[in-house]
This record gives C-alpha cells, sequence and structure tokens, in this order.
C-alpha cells in the first residue's frame, strides 16, 4: 500500500465558491515529488481551467517529474435541467478530456449533490441517466468511475449506496470511492465498508477530532481508528488504490497562514503510518 496524494489538501480555497487557486498545479508538483508522492489523485479545480496547451505543459512537468496521474476528482450536479444541465454537462466532459489526457485511470465523482433523502424521483432518473451517460464516456478513455461515499448525495448512507449500486449493475466500469464520513465511527465504518466491500476499487484517507471536526493526521484523530480499520480492509482483499485525501494543516487557526510545506509534511507522515499499518 502506498498511497497517492489528493492536490486538494493543497489548497486553501478548496471550500470557497470561487475556488480560486492559490497556486497552480504546475508548481506543486516538484514539492509533491520531492516528499516522495510519486502518484497523485487531482482535484478537479486544478485542471477544469486549463486551456489544451497549459494542459500539456502540466503532461509534459509530470512526465519530467516522473510521476503519474491515478485518478480524477469530480464534483458534478445531475439534478438541473435545461440551460443549468447543459453547463454542467460541458464541464464535466472537459473535466474527463483533461483527465485523459493526463493519464488517469480513475474518474471519482460525488454522485450528484442531492441528498438521497431530497432526491424525488425525476431527480433520481436523471442522476441514473447521466450516471450512465459518464460511465459510458469514461470507458471511452479507458477509465473506471468511482462513486464516493459522501453526505449530500446518493451514496450519504450505506442503503443508499447499495441501492444505486443495484441500480447500476450492468455499469461494469462502476466502482465505489470509499470514504468514512462525519456521522461514522471505527464500527459503523466498518460495516459500511463490508456491506460493499466487493465493489470498493478505491479509498480515501482522512480523520478528524470528533469534538471539532478539525482534519488531523490519520493516526491522532478519534473519528475512525485507522490502526484497525485499514487492516480490516487489507485482510478483505482489497486490491484497488489508496488516497491520503486530508490531513493535519489544511485549515489553519484564524490569524495564521496556510503553509504548504507542513501539509505535505503531515501527508508525507500519513504515508509512513498507512504503510506501516497495512504491512502489519
Amino acid at each position: 500500500m502506498d498511497p497517492l496524494l489528493n492536490t486538494i489538501m493543497l489548497e486553501p480555497n478548496r471550500w470557497t465558491a470561487e475556488k480560486r487557486l492559490s497556486w497552480p498545479l504546475i508548481d506543486l508538483l516538484e514539492p509533491v515529488q520531492l516528499a516522495g508522492f510519486h502518484q497523485i489523485e487531482i482535484w478537479q479545480y486544478h485542471i477544469s481551467d486549463l486551456n489544451d496547451g497549459e494542459v500539456e505543459d502540466l503532461r509534459a512537468r509530470q512526465e519530467q517529474l516522473g510521476m503519474q496521474t491515478i485518478a480524477v476528482g469530480a464534483y458534478p450536479q445531475f439534478h438541473h435541467q435545461d440551460g443549468e444541465a447543459e453547463t454542467y454537462a460541458a464541464e464535466l466532459e472537459r473535466t474527463v478530456e483533461v483527465s485523459a489526457a493526463m493519464g488517469a485511470n480513475v474518474f471519482k465523482i460525488f454522485p450528484g449533490r442531492v441528498a438521497s433523502a431530497d432526491a424525488d424521483a425525476g431527480v433520481r432518473e436523471r442522476t441514473l441517466q447521466r450516471l450512465r451517460a459518464l460511465a459510458g464516456n469514461v470507458s471511452e478513455h479507458g477509465m473506471i468511475l468511482t462513486l464516493e461515499t459522501h453526505g449530500g448525495t446518493l451514496c450519504d448512507t450505506p442503503a443508499s449506496t447499495q441501492q444505486l449500486l443495484a441500480e447500476l449493475s450492468d455499469v461494469e466500469n462502476l466502482a465505489i470511492c470509499f470514504q468514512p464520513y462525519v456521522e461514522h465511527d471505527t464500527e459503523s465504518t466498518t460495516d459500511f465498508y463490508d456491506s460493499i466491500a466487493h465493489r470498493v476499487h478505491h479509498l480515501h484517507l482522512q480523520n478528524r477530532l470528533s469534538a471539532e471536526r478539525q482534519t488531523v493526521c490519520l493516526e491522532d484523530g478519534d473519528w475512525v481508528d485507522y490502526s484497525r480499520l485499514l487492516p480490516h480492509i487489507r485482510d478483505t482483499g482489497f486490491e484497488g488504490i489508496a488516497c491520503i485525501e486530508f490531513t493535519a494543516g489544511i485549515t489553519p487557526p484564524e490569524g495564521q497562514t496556510f503553509s504548504l510545506d507542513e501539509v505535505i509534511g503531515n501527508a508525507v507522515t500519513d504515508r509512513e503510518f498507512t504503510k506501516k499499518v497495512w504491512t502489519g
């Protein structure tokens, strides 16, 4: 187990509406590579606005550094109709094209942006149709489509995730990106994983302090005990990819500035912890 680094952790504006980048991704590759990460998962907004020339420059720089993009994470909205639907569809199509150009073999998405409890019949039908179309598109580019287990989506509970997988059971290149979510403790996370283990291809690793919902290093959180969860996943026969999505320092306390070196250093700590726990 040698986890990827997710570039979302490197952008302090990740949760703002504008997603204005503090640094272009091309400038982040070398510090990530120097820290020993040679495989990455790219956050959509690091690449979705690049033109063809910028994509080629990024791809060439990645190759020069001996790095690989394994996955790209995107956040499509499937519930819209008419003009809004066309806008989001064009954005998604462009992200697929750039992901393929970067050499990704996994295209990870939020399965919509409507919670399962709030999705009426029309929203659900549109989402299913668009998921099928997206799966076909990424398949043509040689990619697997993974659906992230996350709040506010159609994979926000074990039951909703199993329902969606059943509805899309005939889609061959569809799998799950398993991420523990805020309401989960180690036991419920393990139960959730076991219920869909045969469909999980992709792990997102992050941990938090429950009282503050603050992201911390994997070993330091009290949300999920990764020293128990990771060996359990290993023992089920998992052979997919794992990615460190968040770590300590990604959201500095008020009055302090974001430290890229500190965040990458914490990701290294998480990588070594993951490898140690995985090998026993």
